[in-house]
């Protein structure tokens, strides 16, 4: 049996709602929510990351940020940058992007909802989830290049290596 469009309509909510109720759930520290947008300041095992999630009206689009909170010298962009297009190539949503200003990387996605009418919750979850796994893999590689224990290439290669097992 298919599902009625009412009942298609009660699973669907604004997106910046779902975010919010997701960070709650989780007790995260919610740092500024508007109506279409928010800040949220989530913990990792390496490091807080900054999830800033932006709704734009018009595109239908959710844009989700994730600012990696390792700060790089002007001297060591050119090898940041390499080490992003780097990790890149394996990253499975959004991708990382060198704001030049603040010399950080973070990792960017847009979710497309055109004609939706909203987002399920599930597929708010999924990109926060998935985005935050891929910050807390490529961190170690960002703050090795970054400490200058490592160049971009050896990094990359490091943090990218599948393993199997277990220790």
């Amino acid at each position: 049996m298919a599902p009625t469009q009412a009942s298609i309509d009660l699973t669907l909510a604004h997106p910046i709602d779902l975010v919010s109720r997701f960070v709650a759930r989780h007790d995260w520290l919610l740092c500024q929510q508007e109506h279409n947008a928010l800040l949220a300041e989530i913990p990792g095992q390496w490091s807080q990351y900054q999830l800033a999630v932006s709704w734009q009206d018009s595109d239908e689009a959710l844009q989700v940020i994730c600012r990696i909170d390792v700060k790089a010298d002007r001297e060591q962009v050119g090898e940041l940058a390499l080490l992003a297009a780097l990790l890149n190539q394996q990253l499975f949503i959004g991708h990382l992007a060198l704001d030049m200003a603040t010399c950080e990387l973070e990792l960017r996605h847009t979710l497309a909802l055109r004609g939706a009418g909203g987002a399920t919750p599930e597929q708010v979850e999924d990109v926060v989830d998935i985005m935050l796994g891929e910050c807390e893999q490529v961190y170690p590689a960002i703050y090795q290049v970054v400490s200058g224990a490592l160049s971009a290439d050896d990094a990359a290669t490091a943090v990218m290596m599948v393993t199997e097992g277990e220790a």
